[in-house]
């Protein structure tokens, strides 16, 4: 069969003319019944398949004239008039009949492909075959009918097969946002894809925007998309592209400005929220001078919200008056004008000129007339009084304008008057009143009500006291430096002193003012100083101003011959020459100074570096020059840049004139092809030529560079990748010059700008789209309402922990307080990370949750006599009944006991049922033996009660928690007796242990060593407990103990001076070796005894980690023969250590800069050290981070130790 490539335009094409049939059967029925009713419809039967020709006849239906296009008649349809008799008669006979259609319809022969009739058999023979569908055609002289019958989905994909195979590809094109490109391609081009396959035809989306295609109602410019296929086919994909489109923009965001200043004050979010619907969200932005309105919402919905906010401006518009009442200067400062607006919803406005003493009051008619009676009212019940300040220091009046200015800038200046008169009101002096040429007084107005009519007198007074006390001679006046070049480096000079010295620039407020005043200031607690003093701290804080007075100084000037009336438009301070040539001169770090009319109207001054005003004197010169006209420069830019050379209807292009004060002409974009560069004219001053020039070309480079680049990232992950207030995209945004747009409804993320940038974005977009996909997995689950704050923990604790435990998010989608989870009793929790650490990370949520499920309170009342035994010392009773109820791997418990000031005596446990069941038994268990205990008294002789309590209270807590018993033992500055309190049967063990084994002085061997010598022999403490952990050997001191303790703890001399290197030096470690004689401290006298005990521990049994099989395999209990071992050899170690002092004559000193790697040599649980000092048999003192020298490790034992012990500890530092 030939086929033609001839495209039809579709503009030029009707519908199909079509009839749908249900069964020949069905239609003569439905005829019949009409007739029986009596109908008086006309009805025009179309042929059935029986009376149709077969598709090789050549008689035509000549009743019925078909065509193509717009002449295209329509085919006459029966429309089925069934009964409710007949449809239920033949639907009991068969279902199939109703899932059967027929339909014909015409084409025009001029709209077909030439095709013989054999090979028109063998297309439609195929289509009926593959369709399972019967086809009858009749063909007349224009036109060729055809009327095919099958199941309906049958008919309708072989009716398309066939126009397709029948006529010729059209080309259809049409307009869509701009904005829905992505949606119709889809994500990396599916939509576009499957739509392109579904139909079978060519579709294409145009990059570009059509010019001068701006919707408003759209806020987009439109583009082209183009189909190319059989009629059918586009006709079918255009509309599936066309509710894409509906779908995409069905939402629509419109902004309404309002740039009505007088309108402001009478807008607010709550008052524009009532004017729209339920279903349009609106937001409301005040930005001073004017506001933008944003409405969003379906579009239909928004269109009609903007046309009632927009009546309702003109309404309020219309509705807005003003009116002007004369008040005094002196009495407009009582006006509340807050209040007012608050009250009235009236705006007060103060007049700014001096001579101007009318107040406008803005509002509704009726508000306006209501607030200022309101305001005559009020301000009745206050008294005023005015203070002119220039009446201080022999009425210098400039002084006085200093001072005010200074009390502007410095609000702290008068704080503490208004702090101690909070009623009373001051009023300072306006710039507007304090830069008048003819200024005769600065007056302070001082306001408040009537009834505190005697604070405004205070407030006069400390005011009047605070001017004098601020006198001429405690300022200094500088007027030598120009405010116009220096103002910025003169401020940032004097800001290193302003603590000490504030200071005022007058050209802050006062245009052309040169003026700098330094004011002394004194503190309110210190003395003032002397005259000279003051003057002296002055000086010194102008003196560093010198650098800028050098610099002001080896300025050089030119003056130009230029009549008035052309400096002001050519450099006056508006004008564009003006602001081009500052910006030159910025570029080469210059300054420059323009002032027009000076010395004299006719003649202008620059003034600046050398270089600057080299630079100037020939730009004024080519501009002022009498041959100086007009300049023309043509610029070829990238057709692509042009659209962003114009910009948003002309804009960018108006901003380029404006700038510079030429004429930019650009040719429309049909006069070119696309591909070549675009001539852009510029036409002014050759000054302003070249700058516009220069701009555009740098302009057109970047915008030349501009690239999109597109990466396909889930819904999802948007928000994540966004990051919190899009936080994480405008990092990227200024990070590499580029926009990225995240669309609300696709997946195609679009990165735009310099290429450079375009590509760093993009690949830290996809590093993080990779991660969120990799740590992206979400899942919700249910946390019953009222356990969330048990997930949440106090604080937030539980919370975090878990996210910081298995690296998830978690984030409640609801609150307890909505009304779904009111309704559900849950709240939905939805985890993020990765698969794993979300199983386990709700696995702890179920777990808490379950715990909190069995979260219980109990109360019981106990005698507040027991509360303390209870608690016990520091605690510890508490902490065993926790711990023995299980509570040390509880999170959520608590135990309140009312403090001893309390009258209550409730004590109430909160936790797991089984936990608070245990501890209620524990307490009860307190309460029934305190019921039953006894009081004993012990006679303990004030010396030893220290060893019955211990280091630290440690012998009482172990002898308390052994015995069950309370042990009460004076302090030390208390006398008395001892006392048990218990059980009796406890009372009784107790007191023999006391007796047979604390207080009694059982040891084994006893050691005299001499008292000077104790702290090397000890080595400081440190061989005490080398007997204790290695030879099960105890050594105590008896009375002595404390003396002991204390010279362990003595402190050492290091001379820090000798064994630190020089300030400055690079040496990192440094070792001072010297002999310093025996290790003697000649005042202690007598001796210490050593009392050597016995005392073997089984640390396996201790720690409860013997196994039954250990127990049962270990050895009989340590024999006589060990104990006596175990003291000779002790004994033997103290003995060596008293003989090795005579020859312990060397001390050395290690120092390193490096002192935080001390706990290397110190090693886990003191294991390094302990080597070394085995080794060398030396006393080594490793010094704590809060020592006063922490920086050296002190050794004392022989030379040889010592060096040995100092190249070992060396070692160790490396």
């Amino acid at each position: 069969m030939s086929q033609s490539t001839d495209i039809v335009d579709t503009s030029n094409i009707a519908s199909l003319s079509t009839s749908t049939i249900p069964s020949s059967t069905n239609l003569n029925e439905s005829l019949d019944q009409n007739k029986q009713n009596g109908s008086n419809a006309s009805h025009k039967s179309l042929p059935s398949l029986k009376d149709l020709p077969s598709l090789g006849s050549n008689n035509a239906f000549s009743s019925n004239k078909v065509s193509w296009g717009p002449n295209m008649k329509p085919a006459a349809s029966i429309s089925l008039a069934q009964t409710k008799k007949n449809a239920a008669a033949k639907l009991a006979a068969g279902n199939n009949r109703l899932k059967t259609m027929q339909e014909n319809f015409t084409l025009e022969l001029q709209a077909q492909l030439a095709m013989s009739k054999q090979e028109l058999s063998k297309l439609v023979s195929a289509i009926k075959q593959k369709h399972n569908v019967s086809m009858e055609s009749t063909l007349a002289k224009n036109s060729r009918t055809f009327l095919i019958s099958g199941l309906v989905n049958d008919v309708k994909e072989a009716k398309r097969e066939l126009i397709k195979g029948l006529t010729k590809p059209v080309n259809d094109k049409f307009e869509v946002p701009a904005k829905c490109r992505s949606v119709i391609i889809g994500s990396g081009g599916k939509t576009i894809r499957e739509l392109s396959s579904k139909y079978e035809v060519k579709i294409n989306v145009a990059k570009e925007n059509i010019e001068n295609s701006f919707d408003e109602d759209l806020n987009d410019e439109m583009c082209y998309v183009t189909l190319y296929g059989d009629f059918e086919s586009v006709k079918m994909a255009k509309q599936d592209i066309l509710n894409i489109v509906k779908e995409d923009t069905k939402n629509a965001s419109i902004k309404i400005v309002v740039d009505d200043a007088n309108l402001l004050p009478f807008l607010s979010a709550t008052q524009i929220e009532k004017l729209v619907s339920a279903e349009t969200k609106v937001s409301y932005y005040n930005n001073v001078a004017s506001a933008d309105i944003v409405i969003q919402g379906l579009r239909e919905d928004v269109k009609a919200d903007k046309v009632t906010i927009q009546k309702f401006l003109d309404n309020l518009a219309s509705d807005i008056s003003e009116q002007k009442i004369k008040i005094p200067h002196k009495f407009q400062t009582v006006i509340d004008a807050d209040a007012l607006m608050q009250e009235f919803n009236v705006i007060v406005k103060f007049p700014t000129e001096i001579d101007d003493e009318f107040v406008s009051f803005v509002g509704q008619d009726a508000n306006v007339k209501d607030a200022i009676a309101s305001a005559r009212a009020s301000s009745k019940t206050y008294s005023v009084d005015s203070l002119d300040i220039s009446k201080a220091h022999s009425n210098n009046v400039t002084h006085a304008k200093y001072l005010a200015i200074y009390f502007n800038k410095y609000e702290d200046a008068l704080k503490s008057i208004m702090d101690q008169y909070p009623t009373v009101k001051i009023t300072l002096p306006t710039i507007k009143e304090l830069e008048a040429k003819d200024l005769s007084s600065v007056n302070i107005i001082i306001s408040a009500k009537s009834d505190d009519v005697t604070d405004i007198k205070s407030v006069r007074k400390e005011i009047i006291g605070f001017v004098n006390n601020i006198t001429p001679a405690d300022t200094l006046v500088i007027d030598d430096l120009d405010y116009e070049l220096f103002h910025g480096e003169i401020k940032h000079t004097l800001l290193a002193t302003e603590t000490q010295t504030p200071f005022i620039q007058l050209g802050d407020y006062i245009e052309g003012d040169d003026t700098v005043v330094l004011i002394a200031h004194t503190a309110d607690d210190d003395f003032k100083p002397s005259m000279q003093e003051i003057q002296d701290s002055l000086n010194t804080v102008n003196s560093t101003l010198e650098p800028l007075r050098a610099k002001q100084n080896s300025m050089e000037s030119m003056v130009f011959e230029i009549a008035a009336d052309r400096q002001a438009g050519l450099f006056g301070a508006d004008s564009v020459n003006k602001a081009l040539i500052l910006e030159d001169v910025a570029k080469s770090n210059g300054h420059i100074q323009l002032k027009v009319h000076t010395p004299h109207k006719d003649q202008l001054t620059i003034r600046g570096d050398d270089k600057s005003v080299k630079l100037v004197t020939k730009i004024i010169e080519s501009i002022t020059s009498t041959d100086a006209k007009k300049d023309k420069v043509t610029v070829e830019v990238p057709s692509n840049t042009v659209p962003r050379l114009v910009g948003n209807k002309g804009t960018n292009l108006q901003a380029i004139k404006d700038k510079f004060d030429v004429q930019v002409d650009i040719p429309h974009a049909d006069s070119a092809k696309e591909t070549a560069p675009v001539p852009v004219t510029v036409t002014g001053f050759e000054y302003n030529v070249n700058h516009a020039k220069n701009y555009i070309v740098s302009e057109a480079k970047k915008w030349a560079d501009i690239i999109t680049k597109e990466i396909v990232v889930p819904l999802k992950y948007h928000r994540n990748m966004m990051g919190p207030n899009a936080s994480y995209r405008n990092r990227l945004q200024e990070k590499y010059n580029v926009h990225i747009n995240f669309p609300r409804t696709s997946e195609l993320v679009t990165v735009r700008g310099p290429s450079r940038g375009v590509k760093s974005a993009y690949e830290e977009l996809k590093n993080l789209l990779d991660f969120e996909m990799e740590n992206g997995h979400k899942v919700v689950m249910q946390v019953p309402a009222e356990h969330v704050p048990r997930v949440i923990g106090k604080n937030g604790d539980n919370i975090n922990d878990i996210r910081a435990e298995y690296g998830v998010e978690l984030d409640f989608l609801q609150k307890n307080s909505d009304e779904s989870a009111k309704d559900s009793g849950m709240v939905d929790l939805e985890i993020t990370g990765t698969r794993s650490a979300i199983k386990e990370a709700q696995a702890k949520v179920e777990e808490i949750v379950k715990d909190a499920a069995d979260f219980t309170t109990e109360s019981i009342t106990v005698d507040l006599k027991y509360h303390r035994v209870i608690v016990g010392a520091g605690g510890n009773k508490l902490r065993e009944i926790i711990s023995n109820a299980g509570g040390d791997d509880i999170r959520s418990k608590s135990i309140d006991i009312p403090n001893a000031n309390q009258e209550s005596d409730v004590i109430t446990v909160q936790g797991p049922k089984s936990f608070v069941n245990k501890v209620i038994k524990s307490i009860n268990k307190i309460v029934e033996d305190g019921e039953n205990s006894i009081t004993k008294e012990l006679d303990v002789p004030k010396e030893r009660q220290g060893a019955l309590v211990g280091p630290g209270g440690m012998v009482r807590r172990q002898l308390e928690t052994e015995f069950n018993v309370t042990i009460q033992v004076p302090n030390k500055d208390q006398t008395g007796p001892v006392t048990l309190t218990g059980l009796a049967e406890n009372v009784s063990k107790a007191e023999k242990k006391i007796k047979d084994e604390i207080l009694k002085d059982n040891f084994d061997v006893e050691i005299q060593v001499p008292a000077s010598i104790h702290e090397f022999v000890s080595e400081r403490g440190a061989l005490i407990q080398k007997l204790r952990l290695d030879d099960f050997v105890n050594v105590k001191h008896g009375n002595a103990n404390r003396r002991a303790n204390k010279l362990n703890r003595s402190k050492l001399t290091i001379p820090v001076e000798k064994v630190r290197p020089e300030e400055g030096s690079a040496q990192k470690v440094k070792i001072t070796i010297e002999e310093v004689g025996e290790p003697k401290d000649a005042s202690e006298e007598g001796n210490i005894p050593w009392r050597l005990t016995y005392e073997p521990i089984d640390f396996e049994e201790l720690l409860g980690e013997t196994s039954e099989e250990v127990k049962e395999s270990k050895p009989a209990k340590p024999t006589a023969e060990n104990k006596k071992a175990a003291l000779d050899k002790a004994t033997k170690i103290i003995e060596d250590r008293i003989a090795l002092v005579k020859d312990a004559t060397y001390v050395g000193y290690i120092w390193t800069s490096e002192f935080k790697n001390f706990n290397r040599i110190v090693g886990p649980g003191g294991s390094n050290i302990k080597k070394i000092r085995e080794e060398t048999n030396t006393l080594i003192n490793v010094p704590r981070k809060n020592d006063e020298v922490n920086d050296v490790i002190y050794v004392r034992g022989t030379k040889e130790g010592v060096t040995k012990a100092a190249e070992s500890i060396i070692r160790g530092l490396n």
